[in-house]
């Protein structure tokens, strides 16, 4: 499922996988996805949101506080919404370029999910994702309006 994601991508979702087993949800969600991605310090989503004032850990506290979200999808750990993020991750690489998904177009996806655990954290920190996902791109040597757009 994953032979076209980096191996950063692939810890980031395995990170997101570890978080909701041991906060007992059924399903991987956007909220689990958004701390694997922001846990690891290398990725530039780790150093926007520190700049924004949010942890890795905020992330994870504050989906545990969440209503649970929807069960697994087509089989597999991941619900619905996380599911998008990895079909936008994939046109984000392509549209940009890349020959693999990286953690950045992931985090690009996952702002532009407009439902789920991430948004709501988002939400509740004040954090605009369209901000957010301008950041990434700048910190990629790109330009806001260079993001697919998913309408």
């Amino acid at each position: 499922m994953f032979e076209d994601f980096s191996d950063k991508a692939k810890k980031a979702i395995q990170v997101a996988e570890e978080l909701a087993k041991q906060l007992g949800d059924e399903s991987v969600a956007t909220g689990h996805l958004i701390y694997g991605l922001t846990l690891d310090e290398s990725t530039c989503l780790h150093h926007i949101f520190k700049d924004l004032n949010v942890d890795p850990d905020m992330f994870s506290g504050y989906v545990q506080s969440l209503p649970r979200e929807a069960e697994v999808y087509d089989d597999n750990p991941f619900n619905r919404h996380v599911h998008t993020v990895f079909e936008r991750a994939r046109e984000t690489a392509q549209a940009l370029g890349g020959k693999e998904v990286i953690p950045e177009h992931l985090a690009i996806a996952a702002m532009s999910v407009r439902a789920g655990s991430c948004y709501e954290t988002l939400k509740e920190f004040s954090i605009e994702p369209d901000y957010v996902q301008g950041l990434i791109l700048e910190a990629m040597g790109l330009e806001p309006e260079d993001a697919p757009d998913w309408f």
